[in-house]
């Protein structure tokens, strides 16, 4: 029995679902690297406070708060994340298509867009339900809002770097 499917079937594969796979596995591994480190902060933050308050916070406990913030936000976050960089990637790569760009300059521009993504849904979700509303706290502070617009800058530039053929510069 024939186990190489591409040799009868030679349609199913081809450059383009290549360049699609790519793009949505680096789309993937972008958004959980920015989410991960997106909690990491909050967790970090969090972590500080109650030590500001005088209580202790083991290391165990921290990786505890990491694990229960990641699955307990990631019900909410993580699908808006996702949604939120598949849209914007796509975006930023119809505009930038067909232009001659360095891959720094590339990298740059999709960094830039992951990160003001993340602030300007920040930015949203607290306008739209208040400060009570927001359920990542570290976000209440200019320093928090900027090491989240960070991460949104990781995934902009991990997606760039992952989706981009060896040899490719743009």
């Amino acid at each position: 029995m024939l186990l190489d499917y591409s040799a009868r079937f030679a349609h199913l594969w081809s450059e383009e679902l290549d360049v699609d796979m790519r793009s949505v596995i680096s789309l993937l591994v972008a958004v959980l690297v920015g989410y991960s480190l997106s909690i990491g902060i909050n967790s970090t933050i969090s972590a500080a406070t109650l030590v500001g308050f005088g209580i202790e916070v083991s290391l165990s406990d921290r990786l505890d708060m990491i694990a229960k913030e990641w699955v307990g936000l990631g019900t909410i976050y993580l699908p808006l994340y996702l949604v939120l960089h598949a849209v914007c990637f796509w975006l930023l790569g119809r505009v930038l298509r067909g232009a001659v760009l360095t891959t720094v300059v590339a990298r740059a521009s999709y960094a830039g867009i992951g990160a003001m993504s993340l602030m300007a849904f920040y930015l949203t979700f607290d306008a739209v339900m208040g400060s009570g509303g927001v359920v990542v706290a570290s976000t209440r502070t200019t320093a928090g809002l900027l090491a989240h617009g960070a991460t949104g800058a990781v995934s902009g530039f991990l997606f760039q770097w992952l989706s981009t053929a060896p040899g490719q510069t743009h």
